[in-house]
């Protein structure tokens, strides 16, 4: 038997079925093949390794590259990892299925489990419960520098709290079923000089994906060494990764049974209120403002009369649809109680803004159309209005109750016939 290294495009013609294929498509995929874009191949390629390579047997000898049969039986062509800047791109598939590790080892990755879930989970998000104990089972399982789970475009983090690269992480959250190995990050121009400011050396990346098949983001795995990782040190950071989706998948499960109104899918009281706190700290500490908007929904109870309990629910489900769709993504909408909703808009935040999203708010949900199921059976159409009352900080209020009580004030004037309106706090009454 002998064996052969291939380049990518050989490797496609090998094993695509291309004797299967119209006589008339034939010439053209072989164009494609000799032609086609690099990358675009490679990644094709990678694929078709994921999906056609055995995994390698525990006994097996370790080695980078699966095999693949060829079409004659005496050849067998292996398959070289894609390196592009440096960077090896490594098919999880054809690490070893099999790494060894000792007990101390298998405890200290039993321990991620539970560090994902403090006993308050309104505290530091799980990923970040998990930077301690997890660089520590990196230095003990694989004599790595350091280790960090890092979430998909989060550009708030600080310069320390973020990747060598950002490409790098995003190019393996593609490619979920490979590593991405720089046994020496000098020869990388995009790592070489963040890596020299920290001291790196080398860097592993594997994209996390949690059981679900939602991606996370990606673990980074540094060291201080050059070429420091085999075959059954990324087989481990692959296992690494995967232990991670699967903790981080539980945590965020557990924190919306705690923090989630289960009716209407927004958040629930005690997280609005932990949320209050701490961007006040954070508006107070940038001397900025934010601004707390209090939505009630008008004359809320004739739905419960007219048409039965769960119409009710519909309408309630409906308005938090909309309160959450008519916010930026760093806002916080919750159900405060009852048919009324709190919106936090976060610093910087000036009175004009928090006018302008308030009245959008309105506008939306008095756009709405709604078909609720009444207890006749029957589907019947309704419309739906809500009253805001608005305060800023530090303006109206520098505690979170004061806050809350102006805004009160102000929905209060709102809820005056004729409704449907937007009312400002006013300090002189």
């Amino acid at each position: 038997m002998t064996q052969d290294s291939v380049p990518v495009r050989d490797l496609l013609g090998q094993v695509l079925p291309l004797e299967d294929l119209a006589t008339l498509r034939r010439p053209f995929i072989g164009a494609e093949l000799r032609e086609g874009i690099t990358a675009q191949l490679e990644a094709a390629s990678i694929l078709l390794v994921q999906r056609l390579a055995p995994r390698p047997r525990a006994d097996a000898p370790a080695a980078h590259a699966p095999a693949l049969a060829a079409r004659r039986a005496t050849d067998l062509t292996t398959f070289a990892p894609v390196t592009t800047d440096g960077v090896a791109l490594i098919p999880r598939a054809s690490l070893p299925a099999r790494a060894p590790a000792g007990l101390d080892q298998v405890r200290g990755l039993l321990e991620l489990d539970g560090a994902a879930l403090p006993a308050d989970p309104r505290g530091a998000p799980a990923h970040a419960a998990l930077d301690e104990p997890l660089d520590r089972v990196a230095r003990e399982w694989l004599g790595a520098a350091s280790a960090r789970l890092f979430r998909r475009q989060n550009a708030e983090e600080p310069p320390e709290r973020r990747p060598l690269a950002s490409d790098l992480g995003a190019e393996a959250a593609w490619h979920p079923g490979a590593i991405l190995y720089c046994p020496d990050a000098s020869q990388s121009r995009r790592l070489a000089a963040p890596a020299a400011a920290r001291g790196v050396r080398a860097v592993a990346v594997a994209g996390i994906v949690t059981p679900s098949g939602a991606p996370f983001g990606h673990l980074e795995v540094t060291s201080d060494r050059l070429a420091p990782f085999g075959p059954d040190d990324l087989a481990r950071v692959a296992l690494l990764a995967e232990w991670c989706g699967a903790i981080l998948e539980r945590a965020d499960r557990i924190e919306k049974l705690v923090f989630v109104d289960s009716l209407t899918g927004v958040y629930n009281r005690p997280y609005f209120e932990l949320q209050v706190s701490n961007e006040m700290a954070r508006a107070r500490r940038d001397r900025a403002s934010l601004a707390l908007c209090i939505a009630d929904i008008d004359n809320f109870k004739s739905f419960n009369t007219a048409l039965g309990y769960e119409a009710g629910n519909q309408v309630l489900a409906r308005v938090a649809r909309a309160l959450r769709g008519g916010v930026r993504p760093f806002d916080t909408v919750a159900r405060w109680g009852g048919e009324e909703f709190a919106v936090l808009l976060s610093s910087p935040v000036e009175g004009d803004d928090a006018l302008a999203i308030s009245e959008r708010l309105r506008g939306t949900v008095q756009r709405m159309r709604l078909e609720l199921d009444g207890l006749d059976r029957r589907s019947h159409r309704a419309l739906v209005t809500v009253s805001i009352g608005v305060a800023l900080f530090p303006q109206h209020g520098d505690g979170p109750q004061d806050l809350w009580r102006a805004a009160n004030a102000a929905l209060l004037v709102a809820k005056r016939p004729p409704k449907n309106r937007v009312v400002f706090f006013q300090p002189t009454g």
